[in-house]
């Protein structure tokens, strides 16, 4: 097995005493259940077997990227990490990475595990795979919620791996919600203008460093797998669809294969989706792929990342690789003093960014919170872009609150920016306003840091708290009395 074989994650989650077997679950809502009660516990990764009126090893896993020790097991990090120094190490490997990515470009191999079981046409029943349905209100099972698809651009060859919902319509047709500004959208796009079906690739069970990077919004010129290879210091093995040509990873679970078609549509959803509400409801008509070949391995591992109210599966995964993906944008931007950036969880990873700076200009504040809420990781969805002092952790909520309470005067330091990027899952967004299929949002910037000038001046009053000296001082005397 290769870094890239999900079997041999699984192995390392197992001696890490960070993932249990859940036998006999209801593929019906209490898979679904089990993990949202389990990630709301902050508990371990999960691998369901044996469904009943299932064949015995065809298996489900939830939970994979829900906790910093797995994050950091995923892309080859060691130790423990906090939130803010996960962000940070994953910040460097990205940026890292994005120097050697023509180093590391997927190589084509014959042949892969993925081929063990191959099903084309007619023949293809995606009724043998124990497909959830996650939630009590979704329109049906969602065999692509641990999903990434794979396009070419049909201008410049760029190969794209991008995260999107897919609900299991029938036993050979799939849903292909795509939202505008995706990648994966400008791509079906270029292909319909020309009269021609999308080609498609759907990885349902792979290792879930593609999830990572797939659900994280890279540069449009850059290669999901470059930065994988580039992040596992070896390039990615993939091998080629045999109805579209398309490459996917050879040692992936199970793939869908086909083309999208811009007349063909059926109803889809609703979802329970990565706000925490249920997203698109059944009356909508959406894309869908008829299933043209079918590639599992034997024993095969379904990668679910059932969303719910936050924080959920993927939230967490989500927070950690945007946050990098936003610090990677603003050092390229050239904003000086960046020490840290959290995309909440509680906004799904997208609504709520918080930048910490350590002030150093005027208008540092201002710069900051509008590159971070514009570039292209934190661009889609964002409501809130605040900026914090370098004292504050943004990935403490309280601190970040407590700069809210403390630092700002709202007529003075927040500004609305109208006409922004979102997307039709938006909650928020009014009905009527969906109808016309012009969708924009607003969002706030906030500048929760001391004013410059009284930086400046150096008469904000002091925080209360011990000094380092004296914390330093007491912890070392007191320490082993478990008190702190």
């Amino acid at each position: 097995m290769s870094v890239y074989d999900l079997r041999a994650w699984l192995d390392k989650m197992d001696q890490a005493g960070e993932l249990k077997r859940v036998d006999g679950a209801d593929p019906m809502y209490e898979v679904g259940c089990i993990s949202d009660l389990t990630r709301h516990a902050y508990g371990p990764a999960l691998l369901f077997d044996n469904f009943e009126g299932y064949e015995s090893g065809f298996r489900v896993l939830t939970g994979a990227l829900s906790a910093s020790k797995s994050m950091a097991l995923t892309v080859g990090l060691e130790g423990e990490y906090s939130n803010k120094e996960l962000v940070r190490a994953m910040a460097g490997k990205l940026e890292e990475a994005e120097k050697r990515l023509s180093e590391f470009d997927y190589e084509i191999v014959e042949d892969g595990p993925i081929f063990e079981n191959q099903v084309f046409g007619d023949d293809v029943d995606l009724d043998i795979l124990p497909v959830p349905t996650w939630h009590e209100m979704d329109g049906g099972p969602y065999i692509g919620t641990g999903i990434f698809q794979v396009h070419v651009d049909p201008e410049n060859g760029h190969t794209n791996a991008g995260c999107y919902r897919v609900m299991k319509m029938n036993k050979r047709e799939v849903g292909n919600f795509i939202g505008p500004g995706h990648h994966g959208h400008t791509i079906r796009n270029k292909y319909w203008a020309r009269g021609e079906g999308c080609p498609t690739i759907m990885v349902m069970g792979a290792h879930p460093a593609f999830f990572m990077l797939g659900s994280t919004d890279v540069d449009e010129d850059v290669s999901e797998f470059a930065v994988v290879g580039s992040l596992m210091n070896t390039k990615v093995p993939m091998v080629k669809g045999k109805i579209t040509g398309l490459p996917f990873p050879a040692e992936s679970e199970i793939v869908l294969e086909g083309y999208v078609y811009p007349d063909r549509r059926q109803k889809e959803g609703p979802f329970g989706e990565f706000t925490g509400y249920y997203g698109r409801g059944e009356t909508e008509n959406e894309y869908y792929m008829e299933v043209e070949a079918l590639y599992y391995r034997n024993d095969p591992v379904l990668l679910g990342c059932p969303p719910c109210k936050p924080p959920h599966d993927f939230s967490y995964s989500q927070a950690v690789t945007r946050s990098a993906a936003v610090m990677v944008a603003l050092k390229k931007a050239g904003v000086p003093g960046v020490q840290c950036v959290w995309d909440s969880e509680t906004g799904g990873g997208r609504m709520w960014l918080v930048t910490s700076i350590k002030q150093c200009l005027p208008g540092h504040a201002s710069q900051a919170a509008c590159a971070a809420a514009f570039s292209y990781a934190g661009n889609i969805l964002n409501k809130w872009s605040i900026v914090v002092d370098d004292d504050i952790d943004p990935t403490d909520a309280d601190q970040v609150n407590w700069a809210l309470c403390t630092r700002v005067n709202p007529i003075e330091d927040i500004d609305i920016i109208r006409c922004t990027t979102t997307t039709p899952l938006d909650p928020a967004l009014r009905p009527e306003v969906k109808k016309t299929g012009v969708i924009e949002s607003s969002r706030a910037i906030i500048r929760a840091t001391i004013p410059y000038d009284r930086v400046i001046r150096g008469d904000f009053p002091p925080v209360v708290w011990p000094s380092e000296e004296l914390e330093a001082r007491v912890r070392e005397k007191f320490g082993d009395m478990g008190i702190f």
